[in-house]
């Protein structure tokens, strides 16, 4: 009979555990992004502004790890990390791709434009905002914003970030259409219904 070493076991049960959690938010495209727990029920509801509606159901997604037996003698740590690396790869890339699946497929044309071919510039950045529905801080700060795609590359962020510095006229536009944000924030916020 074996020995059982069933702490070493937890220990590294726990240690792989966080190992794939952080490695996982490190390379996820949606790593920074708010994330809610549901503790029961098959789906959620979102509710927007413009009283449209979305409705989605709970998706399963899964990796495997394949060890062969004549691996095992070989198996060095580093192996082990490597397998583990590829098992996040291919959970990260499963859940972006449905996410952005599902988040195309959700939203109403309403909270949509198309850019129609056209690289990001001031007047379609400000095209976005007008749409988009913005979440501020208690401070009153605006929360930001998470753009995935080739339309949000570093080279037009930071192309996007000298067009504003550069042209006082669209500062100003963007600085009223933060504060008419706010407001329709602060609006929400004060019609929200509370439970209790």
């Amino acid at each position: 009979m074996l020995p059982d070493y069933s702490e070493t076991k937890k220990l590294f049960d726990r240690f792989f555990k966080t190992y794939i959690r952080r490695k996982a938010r490190a390379i996820s495209p949606f790593a920074d992004i708010q994330m809610r727990c549901m503790h029961e029920g098959r789906g959620m509801r979102v509710k927007r502004a413009d009283h449209s509606e979305s409705n989605s159901s709970m998706q399963q997604f899964s990796s495997m790890i394949e060890i062969r037996i004549d691996e095992i003698p070989d198996l060095t740590f580093k192996k082990v990390i490597a397998k583990f690396d590829a098992l996040i790869i291919d959970m990260v890339r499963k859940q972006t791709d449905f996410t952005i699946k599902r988040m195309n497929e959700g939203i109403p044309a309403s909270q949509s434009i198309d850019a129609k071919g056209k690289k990001l510039d001031a007047e379609l950045f400000l095209q976005f905002l007008e749409v988009f529905q913005l979440e501020f801080y208690a401070d009153g700060l605006p929360k930001e914003l998470y753009c995935v795609g080739e339309l949000f590359s570093q080279e037009r962020l930071e192309a996007l970030d000298e067009e504003f510095r550069n042209n006082p006229k669209l500062q100003k536009r963007y600085d009223e259409l933060i504060a008419k944000k706010k407001e329709e924030w602060r609006v929400r916020e004060a019609n929200r219904k509370l439970v209790g």
